[in-house]
């Protein structure tokens, strides 16, 4: 999947707060503040003076006029920090996922209980629909992909909501964690950030919903963040 947009390189300097980050641009060796679209902590990724990869933003009512989109990790690879993106990858890239290759997306954002679930998709053989969660992973330690990287009640929400459309047979449940760095060899849950998430997806897997995980890569010389693909998943 190409990224479009115009995108410079700077050097990361601090994050003030979760959704801020201070750089000094490579061209003009300007300070500059700009927006960080991932929540969580990143706190093994934005290090002093490591390289980032920003977006120039077009919008005129923006208080930042770059967002944090890439940093390249001590070991030289490039990971991915816009969680935004991860559902846009999936939409045009499922088919890359063997189990998605007889389903179709009937509708984003659709809402289940108390909540919207990503995708709702239809198996074209039989008719089945399914619903899709898709959650952005970027924490990687000893080539294991860990997730979340910071407590998430709602990631166990909607792996609840997931289990009642399972035990209702009304549909088939998948959750996806696409792992926007291309060095993770596996996926397990982090018990040691959040072991109730952790928790729940064991419990999940027991009751039915799919676990999947796939690797990326992200050039940001090629502008590029493609599905790779899967890799093994631990649970404990």
């Amino acid at each position: 999947m190409q990224i479009e947009g115009e995108y410079t390189y700077a050097k990361f300097i601090e994050r003030p707060n979760r959704f801020l980050a201070k750089v000094k641009l490579y061209s003009t060796e300007k300070v500059e503040y700009c927006h960080v679209p991932d929540p969580g902590r990143l706190k093994e990724l934005l290090l002093p003076n490591v390289e980032v990869f920003l977006r120039k933003e077009k919008s005129q009512i923006r208080k930042t006029k770059y967002s944090l989109i890439g940093v390249k990790a001590e070991n030289g690879t490039w990971v991915n920090i816009d969680s935004q993106i991860s559902n846009k990858l999936f939409y045009l890239e499922m088919k890359k996922i063997e189990n998605f290759s007889n389903y179709k997306i009937l509708k984003k954002e659709f809402s289940l209980g108390k909540s919207r679930i990503d995708f709702l998709l239809r198996n074209v053989e039989n008719s089945k629909q399914a619903l899709v969660e898709v959650k952005s992973v970027t924490l990687v330690e000893e080539n294991t992909a860990l997730f979340p990287d910071a407590p998430t009640k709602r990631g166990v929400k909607h792996l609840k909501e997931l289990e009642e459309a399972v035990k209702e047979n009304k549909y088939n449940a998948f959750i996806v964690f696409i792992v926007k760095r291309s060095d993770a060899k596996s996926f397990s849950p982090n018990w040691e950030r959040d072991k109730n998430f952790a928790s729940a997806l064991v419990e999940s897997s027991k009751k039915g919903v799919k676990i999947i995980a796939v690797v990326c890569s992200f050039s940001p010389e090629r502008k590029e963040l493609s599905i790779i693909n899967k890799i093994p998943i631990f649970l404990n």
